[in-house]
């Protein structure tokens, strides 16, 4: 489960408050996973030669929606989220991007195209050449906010700011050691995401918690980014695309469902039902299967990121035998069932 430990330090007459989140992923291996989401600090660049990223897909944070729609059209979709904002979603066979948007304007962006202008960053960048021109620091501060990353962030999303109210988080597949993805935001989302462990004074934002009917809009959301994403990724490995499988979605909703309910988080109900038994329950049948499952991670970009860098469940995002996919999220916690038929 995730655990929020809350420490209140008192330091001079200033109350400063330090949360620690763990996000939790768990594979077909039965493999416990425990993975930290703690931010890193970076340092704004001086004398950023912004000019020549004029077209980069980051000039667009803090520009109105119609600007963008001018230069790529309308979106095919638009998802709900738990922050405040919608994301406008651009897909095709190669191509995949969410745009943020709150009060028209764009606050946030990723994507793990290789077709899209995101210098000085690209999709397929190594580690290496991303050192060669920025220094990957440890943590980074702005407004009453520090952010803290440890050495695993800095090695696995670390953060670049690239303005004042810029940022760029970088998804590093660590299989690979090249970046796999990239999510754009502002400081308004860094807050509202904490990404990484945090030291605040004063007050820090938090999103409104929704109610029943807007959280099912948003679950429908995350689930529909899993199935494109997965695809994507699959894509871009070069391994074939799977179809949506409406019965493995329904045994993946009420798995996430009755792990939130009943606050457990495994492959195996509280009976001892596991995937066999919840699929065939569901009716839904195949040759073969897998699972994988997460909890408490801020959206879909930090998940899906999350399992292509831990093994089991980067092998079940990657296997060539299946052919379909089911989805289902409830709160925060996020099942895929791969089949093969």
């Amino acid at each position: 489960m995730k655990k929020i430990l809350i420490f209140l330090l008192i330091a001079a007459a200033i109350g400063i408050f330090f949360i620690f989140y763990e996000e939790e992923l768990y594979s077909g291996n039965n493999q416990y996973i425990k993975m930290s989401v703690i931010d890193t600090k970076t340092e704004v660049i001086e004398n950023h030669p912004s000019i020549m990223y004029n077209q980069s897909l980051w000039r667009y944070i803090g520009k109105n929606i119609d600007e963008f729609e001018k230069e790529y059209g309308e979106a095919s979709r638009t998802d709900s989220t738990l922050y405040g904002y919608e994301w406008k979603i651009y897909q095709s066979d190669d191509d995949y991007v969410q745009v943020g948007v709150a009060d028209q304007h764009i606050v946030t962006l990723y994507t793990n195209s290789k077709k899209r202008d995101m210098l000085p960053f690209a999709i397929g960048m190594t580690s290496e050449e991303l050192k060669q021109t920025y220094k990957l620091v440890d943590s980074i501060e702005f407004d009453h906010l520090r952010f803290k990353l440890t050495s695993k962030d800095v090695s696995e999303r670390p953060v670049i700011q690239l303005e004042e109210n810029i940022f760029a988080q970088l998804f590093i597949d660590t299989f690979t050691d090249k970046i796999a993805g990239i999510r754009f935001m502002d400081k308004k989302v860094f807050e509202l995401h904490k990404p990484y462990e945090v030291y605040y004074y004063g007050e820090i934002k938090e999103p409104e918690e929704p109610s029943d009917q807007d959280w099912g809009q948003i679950e429908k959301g995350m689930e529909n980014q899993i199935y494109d994403i997965t695809n994507a990724i699959r894509t871009s490995y070069g391994v074939s695309t799977l179809q949506w499988d409406e019965k493995a979605s329904i045994a993946a909703k009420a798995h996430s469902t009755d792990m939130k309910k009943q606050n457990y988080f495994s492959h195996y109900r509280l009976n001892g039902d596991g995937l066999q038994e919840r699929l065939l329950e569901a009716g839904a049948y195949y040759f073969s299967a897998g699972e994988n499952i997460a909890a408490h991670y801020v959206d879909v970009p930090a998940v899906m990121h999350g399992w292509l860098n831990s093994e089991g469940h980067r092998e079940a995002l990657l296997k060539e035998d299946y052919t379909h996919l089911g989805v289902g999220v409830y709160r925060l916690y996020y099942t895929q069932n791969f089949l093969e038929k």
